[in-house]
């Protein structure tokens, strides 16, 4: 089975949210915005863990509940036909709540782990005992038709004498749908998935121990250690390792003692006689050795690159995903119940920490990978673009904000916002546009996004500043916008669309490409040519947010004898030399040039417009 949806009701600093959950999902967002809080929840609940007093919002005691719910689907055969996850199974999901409450004086707090199900209730469940439940007429006839004679026959029959009443007696059964309470208990850990935990700051040393629940001894216990033991030199260390105990206790005749022991064992020995006035022998006893406790005492892990070091001298990048790499084969190791695997959720803090991004693509791939099985989901935590997929998988972006009313607030995308219509396909566009300008995946982390064309702008609003100051612009100018490229008109469409379902504020900047067409020329145009897309995008993001340039960017800072030498394949380069130029004092723009540009400045920038 895999989560597939998480409620949180009043946890830490989230007052109610809802997220669904993909196969890979990416909490994105401020800092200090509760990415960490829904990871940390939902860790607290597939690992049924107590809630703490902090947990509560502003760390104090408080009449609200806390409830967090876990929903899980693709509810697998194999679990479908454990009785102890097929009972916790309502109309093909499992749903798991943590609820937790203060008492009255807030002296103290109380937890309840519950499953959403149906549950029987038979006849019998009222009485104390078997002898009580006989002397009823309805449990009296199902015994008897079962073969029920005695107390012992109930006690061993019970869960075959539940089958046989739902399926004869039907109608003697109540049927109760609600939370039901559960102790976290060998049902429970068999159905919900295995988590694997990577927080954003932890101590290496702390994941090395050779305690019983880091994940090294683990890893070592279950799975490294197991291999020693197989190879011939560890029987053969174990055997001399017996015979030395042999040795120490003067017990090995064959082998003779150890040179010198005897001899100072006896000058001991002379010493406490002396002391005690009786004769005696002192001789040195060594318990058995736990070979095992002492390879996990003595083990730990070192990188090889060229020079053998251990861990505390790796950089926090190599740490971290050494962390990754044992909770790995851990989960695989752990995640095994009854020769079935569970599900392994992977909850990652900030997977960008401490790695370059080149490492960060590996880091990627590897973690999208592991998603696309069965067995695998992934939820990071980001403020890395590297992490966000709008085009491929655009459910997967779970964006936290806080409203005007200052409560936190997910936003979340489906790919149903894309239009689809013959050649027209923004999902596509889309996703060329990102394989090309992988920057555009930026704007999910702006507070304000200007979405331009192409390059040209991009280049010319670099400038942005110095430019402003040229022009005489004094208006601040918010420094949170970003300027992103949509590498042509098609695609605005489609970043509008994502920008308006996530609540980001943005403005269009774009030509109009009448290229000197009348209105019938215009109309005989192909419905892919760039003029038609100037509907669509007004259409998607109305009225007072496009800014439409006549005809094109160019013709902002150049006048029609200038762009005659232009050549196509330079614009931006050409088009920043030229505002470059214009700072520098090294040239003048035309009056209506610098008009132009104080107009689209004005709409995009000055402060009063947003």
């Amino acid at each position: 089975m895999k989560l597939s949806r998480v409620e949180i009701k009043n946890f830490r600093g989230i007052g109610e949210a809802v997220i669904d959950i993909e196969d890979f999902t990416t909490l994105v967002g401020p800092n200090n915005i509760g990415k960490s809080t829904i990871l940390h929840a939902i860790h607290l609940v597939l690992d049924n863990k107590k809630p703490q007093p902090e947990d509560w919002p502003n760390k104090i005691a408080s009449d609200e509940k806390m409830i967090i719910v876990c929903e899980f689907k693709d509810i697998e055969e194999w679990e479908s036909k454990k009785p102890a996850i097929s009972k916790l199974v309502h109309e093909g999901k499992v749903k798991v709540r943590l609820l937790a409450e203060w008492n009255e004086d807030k002296s103290n707090y109380s937890y309840y782990y519950s499953v959403f199900s149906n549950e029987y209730i038979y006849p019998w469940d009222g009485f104390k005992n078997y002898s009580e439940a006989r002397k009823d007429d309805v449990c009296k006839e199902i015994f008897d038709d079962f073969g029920i004679k005695s107390a012992a026959d109930y006690k061993e029959a019970i869960e075959s004498l539940k089958d046989f009443t739902r399926g004869t007696f039907p109608e003697k059964i109540k049927e109760n749908i609600d939370w039901h309470e559960k102790k976290f208990a060998t049902s429970l850990q068999q159905a919900i998935p295995h988590v694997m935990y990577v927080p954003a700051s932890f101590k290496i040393e702390d994941e090395l121990k050779s305690t019983n629940n880091s994940p090294f001894s683990y890893l070592f216990s279950n799975k490294l250690f197991p291999l020693v033991r197989k190879d011939d030199s560890y029987n053969q260390y174990l055997e001399k390792a017996s015979l030395l105990q042999q040795k120490l206790r003067g017990q090995s005749e064959s082998e003779g003692f150890i040179e010198g022991l005897d001899g100072a064992l006896r000058k001991i020995s002379e010493t406490l006689n002396q002391i005690l006035d009786f004769d005696s022998k002192v001789k040195l006893s060594i318990g058995d050795i736990d070979i095992e406790n002492l390879f996990v005492k003595a083990a730990t892990f070192l990188i090889d690159d060229e020079i053998e070091t251990s861990l505390n001298y790796q950089g926090s990048g190599v740490q971290r995903a050494l962390a990754f790499a044992m909770l790995e084969t851990n989960a695989e190791v752990e995640s095994e119940v009854s020769g079935d695997q569970r599900t392994i959720i992977v909850l990652y803090e900030e997977p960008e920490l401490y790695i370059h991004p080149h490492l960060m693509r590996r880091l990627k791939n590897t973690l999208g990978q592991r998603s696309k099985s069965s067995k695998w989901q992934v939820i990071c935590s980001t403020h890395s673009p590297f992490l966000i997929s709008l085009a491929d998988n655009p459910k997967s972006i779970k964006l936290i904000k806080r409203d005007k009313q200052n409560a936190r607030k997910v936003h979340q995308i489906d790919e149903t916002i894309f239009e689809v219509s013959g050649e027209y396909d923004e999902r596509v566009m889309l996703r060329a546009t990102l394989d090309f300008h992988p920057t555009v995946c930026e704007c999910i982390f702006a507070k304000r996004v200007i979405v331009v064309e192409g390059d040209t702008e991009v280049a010319v609003f670099s400038l942005l500043t110095e430019l402003s100051a040229r022009l005489g612009i004094t208006d601040n100018l918010y420094k949170d916008i970003t300027v992103i490229s949509a590498g042509g008109k098609w695609t605005i469409p489609a970043i509008a669309r994502i920008l308006e379902k996530m609540d980001i504020e943005y403005l269009v900047i774009h030509d109009e490409d009448r290229k000197g067409l009348n209105d019938d020329e215009l109309e005989k145009l192909p419905a892919i040519h760039p003029f038609n897309a100037n509907k669509k995008i007004l259409d998607v993001a109305g009225e007072g947010k496009v800014f439409l340039v006549k005809d094109t960017f160019e013709h902002l800072i150049w006048n029609e004898k200038e762009r005659e030498g232009l050549k196509s394949n330079g614009k931006p380069f050409n088009s920043w030399k030229r505002i470059r130029q214009y700072i520098d004092g090294q040239i003048n723009l035309s009056q209506e040039s610098e008009e132009n540009l104080k107009s689209i400045i004005d709409f995009a920038f000055v402060e009063k417009k947003l």
